[in-house]
């Protein structure tokens, strides 16, 4: 497994509590989130956001320097947070549950959908998209790796469990569902995606 990616760079604002910092902040997000959900990832640039959010270029810079910082920014604030070290039980299908869960909650919602598939499709041609893409790639597998590392303690899951190929079972397994087959992704299709990770990992 790769070391993490760097983080797109934050704006010093992030650590700003001035609520008229807070407010500007949002103002461009929001602004930012319609023009991604309105013409896909190419629209966010720094020059097209403040126009949509009536604010300067320079304070659109200000708070993302880069157009990745931007783009994170946008994507993660219409995303679904990723479970903590801390939220881990050590109960295996509880904690695959809370993961997937997640991603779950994302596949039912067509707009964080349409996000996530131009995501996926931009990230082939655009840099500043692959990173966003490649930064939430890497904090859903460090987010995995904890659950796997549980589980194994727990003997519940085989020492050999590979990382990437348990998250193209269980991730992939929804992905596929909603956007190749247009299945809903319901609590049914959720377990089952479960229960085969556990039965195909269990120790032997």
């Amino acid at each position: 497994m790769t070391g993490p990616l760097p983080r797109p760079s934050a704006s010093t604002d992030d650590v700003d509590i001035d609520p008229r910092v807070e407010r500007s902040r949002a103002s461009v997000v929001d602004a930012a989130a319609q023009l991604l959900l309105a013409d896909g990832p190419d629209a966010i640039t720094h020059a097209r956001v403040a126009a949509a959010a009536g604010v300067s270029r320079t304070t659109v810079y200000k708070h993302f320097p880069e157009r990745s910082d931007l783009l994170f920014a946008t994507a993660e604030a219409m995303g679904s947070d990723l479970p903590k070290p801390s939220d881990v039980t050590g109960d295996l299908r509880t904690d695959l549950r809370t993961f997937l869960d997640h991603l779950a909650t994302d596949m039912r919602d067509p707009v964080r959908t349409r996000v996530i598939a131009m995501v996926m499709e931009r990230a082939l041609h655009d840099d500043a998209v692959s990173l966003v893409r490649d930064t939430f790639m890497q904090e859903i597998r460090v987010a995995f790796a904890d659950i796997a590392a549980a589980g194994i303690a727990a003997g519940d899951l085989s020492e050999d469990v590979d990382i990437e190929l348990g998250l193209a079972s269980l991730a992939g397994s929804l992905i596929y569902s909603r956007l190749f087959a247009n299945r809903p992704v319901n609590d049914d299709l959720v377990d089952g995606v479960i229960n085969n990770f556990i039965r195909t990992n269990a120790p032997r």
